[in-house]
C-alpha cells in the first residue's frame, strides 16, 4: 500500500493557523479624549477652593512634569497638523503656557490679552468671565488677518465666556475659528455649545471633569485669596 507523500506528511504536521479574530479592538493612544494620556495627567491637576469656587484646576501641577505637558503639546500639535492652521492664538495667561503647539507646527503664535495691556490693538466688547467681573481682552492690529484659519488655545472652558469673545475678535479681523482647544472642559457649563453658536468650526476638550479627583492638600490656614 503506498503511504502519503512527503509533501502531504510536512503539511499535516504544521499546526494550523488560528483563524483571525473577526473585530479588532482599538488601540488607545496619546490622543484620545479621556484615554491612557488624559488620566496621567488628571492624577497630577489638583483642585482647589480658590476665587470662591469649590474647585479650581491648578494646572501648575501639571507644570511639574515636563514630559507630560510635552506629550499634550504634541497630541494638540498632531490634532492641527493637517488642517492647513495659519495661527494659534492663545489666551492670556494660562492659555501662554501652550505656545510650544505653534512651534511644534511652525505657525505664528497670537496673544489674546486684557484690554490695556498691548499697544495697537482692536479690543472685544465686554464679556462675563468665568470666575467673577467683567473682561475685556485685545489683539494688536495686523496679528490676525482676513482668511487666516486659527486655533484658539485655553487650558479649560467653563462657561466660554473668554473664548467666545476671542471668536467674535477673529471674526472681526475676518478669520475663521477653526476650532477652540482646551486641555480640560468643564461639559456641565455648556461653553462648547455656546462657542459653536458665536461662530468656531469645533470645540476640543482633552479631559473632562470627572476625571479630575485629585483634591489638593491644604496647608493648615489656608485662605482662598484669590483676585477676579
Amino acid at each position: 500500500v503506498k503511504g502519503p507523500s512527503l509533501a502531504a506528511s510536512v503539511a499535516a504536521a504544521k499546526p494550523k493557523a488560528k483563524a483571525k479574530a473577526k473585530y479588532q479592538v482599538k488601540k488607545q493612544d496619546d490622543s484620545d479624549p479621556n484615554g491612557p494620556l488624559a488620566k496621567e495627567i488628571a492624577k497630577v491637576v489638583p483642585h482647589f477652593p480658590f476665587k470662591k469656587l469649590e474647585k479650581f484646576y491648578d494646572i501648575q501641577g501639571l507644570l511639574k512634569h515636563p514630559k507630560l505637558f510635552d506629550r499634550m503639546c504634541t497630541v494638540m500639535a498632531n490634532r492641527y497638523r493637517k488642517m492647513s492652521i495659519t495661527k494659534i492664538a492663545a489666551f492670556e495667561a494660562r492659555g501662554f503656557l501652550f505656545a510650544p503647539v505653534s512651534t511644534k507646527l511652525g505657525v505664528p503664535f497670537i496673544m489674546l490679552r486684557k484690554d490695556g495691556t498691548l499697544p495697537n490693538t482692536i479690543s472685544s466688547a465686554p464679556y462675563t468671565k468665568e470666575y467673577d467681573g467683567v473682561s475685556t481682552i485685545c489683539v494688536q492690529k495686523g496679528s490676525i488677518v482676513e482668511g487666516d484659519k486659527v486655533v484658539l488655545i485655553d487650558d479649560l472652558i467653563a462657561t466660554g465666556g473668554t473664548l467666545c469673545a476671542g471668536i467674535e475678535l477673529m471674526k472681526a479681523c475676518k478669520a475663521e475659528v477653526v476650532e477652540c482647544a482646551c486641555m480640560i472642559e468643564l461639559q456641565a457649563l455648556n461653553g462648547r455649545e455656546k462657542c459653536e453658536k458665536a461662530g468656531a468650526k469645533g470645540v476640543w476638550g482633552f479631559i473632562s471633569e470627572d476625571l479630575l479627583t485629585s483634591k489638593a492638600e491644604l496647608p493648615e490656614g489656608y485662605v482662598d485669596d484669590g483676585k477676579p
